[in-house]
């Protein structure tokens, strides 16, 4: 279903049986998969008219290593934040636009 209770039980289930990797980037790939199973998609959930509740974006950090990653609902390239490639002692308030263009990446 498309209510809260049910994309709760529908991630945890998927969080719990999905398999541990090695390496980094299998796991956040793993991670994104399980998001993404419970995204809303527009023109699912109607909350006014011609209003949808949708997934803009998708994100989790790794606060170990300070790097937050991001998808958003038109791009599920996911994106690498690194904080440690910025000045964290800076008084200026550090931003990015968050990328939402689709990507195609062709082969051929």
């Amino acid at each position: 279903g498309m209510d809260s209770e049910s994309r709760f039980v529908r991630v945890a289930f998927n969080k719990f049986n999905a398999p541990v990797a090695d390496t980094e980037e299998e796991n956040i790939d793993t991670y994104f998969h399980i998001l993404h199973s419970v995204e809303q998609q527009k023109g699912l959930d109607q909350v006014g008219p011609d209003a949808f509740e949708y997934t803009i974006y998708s994100d989790g950090t790794n606060l170990d290593k300070g790097i937050f990653y991001y998808t958003t609902y038109t791009d599920k390239q996911i994106k690498v934040v690194d904080m440690n490639k910025e000045n964290l002692d800076s008084k200026d308030l550090i931003t990015f636009d968050m990328l939402t263009k689709t990507t195609f990446n062709h082969q051929n």
